[in-house]
Parts: structure tokens; sequence; C-alpha cells
């Protein structure tokens, strides 16, 4: 296919489109990710939460047919009980029905089974274009990455170097998936890193520069993350209010971007529609 017959088709149906939207604990990326159910356009937000996002969702005043669209499905884990990242890589792996209980969020769960319990399907071969899938966190998802490893052992146990390259490969799985985004949309929602670069030592030591990174995995992995994504927002709290913008231009030494040339920076409210309609991801 030449580019000009790609155009014509996305000018009938848009291809899907993976975004990041980062930024500190409390600067509303739950809350923004949420306002997708706004859209009349969208049927169906798949909601991940592995950190008890959804009591932002509940507490933000949504329509009740907006919160109707959301399907909730609590994938929380311990180091004592750690489950999260092999059923995320099933979820995303798998062709076929996965089906997991409504109370843990686990696959074939044995004390669910025993009792008759709700269950839910995940299928990302069945979804479709005007569908979103919203993992809440991606910084999450690697420390139950690291619970997986560390089970049975101490509470101060620390991973070793080669165990953090294994994490990163579980994370690379899934985000291959997201960045494909073969059959519906990914918003993932991460916090910061701040890679601080000084010059000096002792007391001789000065900051030079901080620059902001997606969090995800170890930091090497963390700074390449935004190759995995068509659009990179960055949120933060300023002068009480929450903003943010999208546009590689859009802050010195922070990582945002975006394929299509969206820019949340210019909008009076940043919310999905800025992103997904204006974008033109969303017909």
């Amino acid at each position: 296919m030449d580019m000009l017959a790609l155009k014509k088709a996305r000018e009938k149906q848009s291809s899907s489109h993976s975004i990041l939207i980062y930024g500190d604990s409390g600067c509303g990326k739950t809350r923004l990710a949420a306002t997708a159910a706004l859209i009349p356009a969208i049927e169906r937000i798949v909601y991940l939460d592995l950190e008890n996002g959804h009591d932002t969702i509940l507490s933000m005043g949504l329509p009740d047919s907006a919160l109707a669209k959301i399907q909730l499905f609590r994938i929380c884990d311990t180091r004592k009980d750690p489950h999260a990242m092999s059923t995320m890589l099933k979820m995303f792996s798998a062709k076929e029905d996965v089906v997991l209980c409504e109370e843990h969020g686990r696959i074939n769960c044995l004390a669910c089974s025993k009792t008759n319990a709700p269950t839910q399907v995940f299928n990302l071969n069945k979804m479709n274009h005007n569908e979103l899938v919203i993992i809440d966190t991606g910084s999450q998802l690697a420390d139950c990455g690291v619970n997986a490893l560390l089970k049975g052992q101490p509470e101060d146990a620390i991973l070793q170097i080669q165990e953090w390259g294994t994490i990163n490969n579980w994370l690379k799985n899934i985000l291959q998936v997201v960045q494909l985004g073969k059959n519906t949309n990914f918003v993932v929602l991460t916090h910061t890193l701040y890679d601080e670069e000084y010059s000096g030592t002792g007391p001789n030591k000065t900051l030079i520069r901080t620059k902001i990174y997606p969090l995800m995995g170890t930091k090497n992995f963390s700074t390449r993350v935004g190759k995995y994504f068509g659009t990179i927002v960055n949120l933060e709290v300023r002068n009480k209010k929450h903003v943010g913008g999208s546009s590689t231009t859009y802050a010195l030494n922070t990582q945002t971007k975006s394929r299509l040339g969206i820019k949340v920076e210019s909008a009076a409210e940043i919310t999905m529609a800025e992103i997904l309609v204006k974008g033109g991801i969303i017909k």
C-alpha cells in the first residue's frame, strides 16, 4: 500500500493508537484517562487496575452512562501472593478468552471456583477500534514483576541485576502488543523518573540538569519506553492546577511527543477528547 492509499483509508477509519500518560502521584493521570468514557463514540473501556485507581474514577462525578462503559479488572498483588505479572502476560498473549475472577483478578482462582464467585472475560482479539484498554499503572506493573521474582524471600531481599533484565523483558512483551495496537487503542498510565545529572563530587557536587521520563522498570528501560507509544503526555500540578503537554517542544528536558501532532497544552481543559477525538483517533 502506498502512502496515498493509506491516507485515504485513514480518512474512513483511523488506525488504533497507543498513549502514555505520566506524572507524579495526584497529578490527574487516572482522572484524565477516565474522561474517555464521556466520548460518545467510545463503546467500552477495559480498565486494568493494578493499584486501586478505581477509587478516583468513582469519586470524580462521572454520569452513570459513562461509568457503565468502564469494565473494571482489579489485578492487585503482594510479594506474599504475586500473580499480577503472570496474569497480564497471559492476557496480552492469549488468542482465546482469558477468564478471571472478579474478586482477585486471578486466572483459575481456586477459592472463587469453589464458591462459584463471579468471573469476567478478557480477550484483546475481540476488541474493536471504538474501545480502549487502560493500564493503571506501568510502574506498578514493574513492581508486580519484582513481587513475582522475590516470592517467598525476606522482605529486605533485593533483585540481582540479571533479574531486572527479566522484568524488562516481561514489560517489553506487554508493551509490544500495546505498540502494535492491532485491534484497539491503549492508554498506559505511569509515574515519573527524575534523571539528575551532576558535576563534581563531595561538597563541590552541583546539579546540572534534571531530565524527566516516564518510569517503567529500570532507569535504562524507562528512558527508552517512549518508543512503544505514539503519543506521550506529561502531567503535573502547577499553581494549584492540573496542567500538561504532549508536543515535543512542550518543556525542556521533559519527554513528550505525538506522532499525530496532538498538543494538549493548547487546550482550555485537558481531556481524552483532546487526544482521541481532536487527534483523529476516534471518529
